[in-house]
């Protein structure tokens, strides 16, 4: 005697109060998440102050607000009244006779199974879209992680210091960034100091233009460009940077002497294929190098910009050639270099008690700097596929534990007739496993068409990697045989007395 709109009701009650139950816990769970990004991207120092983790990654906005609760409220609502409606209006249009004809029926339990089984397909196929995104972006981070910035990253600390112009000319700043780095290299711990003006993986440093002085047929407007940077003679000692060929700075390359220059691999492969650079003369755009210059040295690549972008062709002038008021030193250590926080501060105090040290940084914490926005993407990526992974997992238990409970009778007379327990397991398992293949097929369509837009955020791996297709198709085809087992081992269990009985 229930009328329609008390059976409509009853369903968007229940629906509803799952979905606000669901929203509100949603929100406990981002409430925690925002927390756990701060163990992600910890604070740091830049500028001379403390800086979020948060704004690294461009998400320093991110914060639990009355918007955040409303607009989760009003999304729990839509889906319980979304969700809940379109069964309601099934349910209330069910014919009495009709439900109990069909009741018991195996046609009633395929017909019902078939809008859950359509979910499991769809839940698995989201599931190894975002799985496979996720492993594509962990294994770009690991990549990423491995590549070579150029440098020793172990035990290395990193200070910039700037001088006032108005205090110090060329001369004074020579003096200066001289008497220091001799100072600290004597600091108890220290195994070499040296100075540069651009650390490595900074996001780019100075940049110039050259001028090959043998070379008449480059024309005007058509010079190449180089990044440019200044490094005394211990900087490639300090940062353990190889020498490849030809001779380092010396004391000897100071104001007054014959203007030399160092070059990098990338220069050297650019500008001189298969010739030796060493001893070519040169024009560089800044530094007061326009006249010219001769090469003395190659180095091994360091990588100033991005880890994601390889090096390019850099020189290298000595800076007591073309000294500068802004350097970084780089000291080397035989145990943790923050330690020596508190004595380069001291000697830098010690030489003139009103400049600042600031961006104080091991090479580690740079390295973890420049990789904070992948390894967010990455864990953020992987905590949706998790989830993903969770929920196809439930709705593959859920569909099999429903079909089990609906074919009873069926799995009753299969075991009255001789059944075997491991038929009636594999006839479970086998349905299961049959919904999770076509959810793969699907899954890895979609997959293939949606990861091209991570190309851009991809480091030498490909959006169609194999590997990761055949790992996560693997992961998922194992959740799903645990996921049918349960509720196959339970239709074993059938006593078929007791289902025949029950029918």
């Amino acid at each position: 005697g229930a009328s329609q709109g008390r059976l409509v009701r009853q369903f968007l009650t229940e629906s509803g109060l799952l979905a606000m139950a669901g929203a509100l816990a949603s929100l406990a769970v981002a409430y925690l998440g925002i927390l756990a990004l701060g163990a992600i991207n910890p604070a740091t120092t830049g500028f001379g102050r403390r800086v979020s983790g948060l704004s690294l990654i461009g998400f320093n906005s991110i914060r639990m607000d009355s918007s955040a609760l409303l607009f989760t409220l009003a999304i729990g609502l839509l889906a319980g009244t979304l969700f809940g409606l379109v069964p309601a209006l099934q349910a209330s249009r069910v014919s009495v006779t009709d439900a109990l004809k069909d009741a018991g029926s195996q046609w009633a339990a395929i017909r019902g199974l078939k809008g859950r089984s359509f979910l499991v397909v769809t839940e698995v196929a989201l599931a190894l879209v975002l799985l496979v995104s996720s492993g594509l972006m962990i294994r770009s981070l690991s990549r990423l992680v491995a590549a070579r910035t150029g440098v020793d990253p172990a035990r290395l600390l990193s200070v910039r210091i700037n001088l006032p112009g108005l205090q110090y000319g060329s001369q004074a700043s020579l003096a200066f960034f001289q008497d220091l780095e001799t100072r600290v290299a004597g600091l108890p711990g220290v195994q070499a100091a040296g100075m540069g003006n651009c650390p490595p993986l900074s996001g780019g440093c100075n940049g110039t233009i050259i001028w090959f002085r043998d070379r008449p047929e480059v024309s005007r407007g058509a010079e190449p460009s180089v990044g440019v940077h200044w490094i005394t003679p211990d900087y490639l000692k300090a940062m353990r940077v190889p020498l490849l060929h030809g001779r380092n700075f010396t004391a000897a390359d100071r104001t007054g002497a014959p203007k030399v220059v160092l070059i990098n691999e990338a220069a050297a492969r650019r500008f001189w294929p298969g010739e030796d650079p060493i001893g070519k003369p040169i024009a560089v755009g800044q530094g007061g190098f326009g006249d010219r210059a001769e090469i003395v040295g190659i180095i091994a690549d360091v990588r100033y910009g991005t880890m994601d972008a390889p090096p390019g062709p850099d020189v290298f002038i000595p800076f007591a050639q073309s000294p500068r008021n802004s350097m970084v030193l780089y000291l080397r250590t035989t145990s943790d270099p923050r330690a020596l926080a508190v004595a380069v501060r001291a000697e830098v105090r010690a030489l003139d008690r009103n400049l600042p040290v600031y961006d104080l940084k091991t090479m580690t914490e740079r390295i973890s700097d420049a990789t904070s926005s992948a390894r967010f993407s990455a864990v953020l990526l992987g905590v949706f596929a998790a989830i993903a992974l969770v929920l196809s997992a439930i709705g593959i238990y859920g569909v099999m534990s429903y079909a089990v409970s609906q074919r009873t009778h069926e799995i009753g007379i299969r075991i009255a007739l001789g059944a075997e327990p491991r038929d009636v397991l594999a006839l479970v398992v086998r349905r299961g496993l049959g919904l999770t293949v076509v959810g793969l097929v699907v899954g890895v369509a979609a997959a293939l068409a949606s990861t091209r837009v991570l190309t851009t955020l991809l480091y030498e791996v490909r959006p169609s990697d194999p590997p990761t297709y055949i790992v996560i198709a693997g992961i998922l085809g194992l959740v799903a045989f645990f996921a049918s087992y349960v509720p196959a081992r339970r239709a074993t269990r059938v006593d078929p007395l007791v289902a025949l009985r029950s029918e």
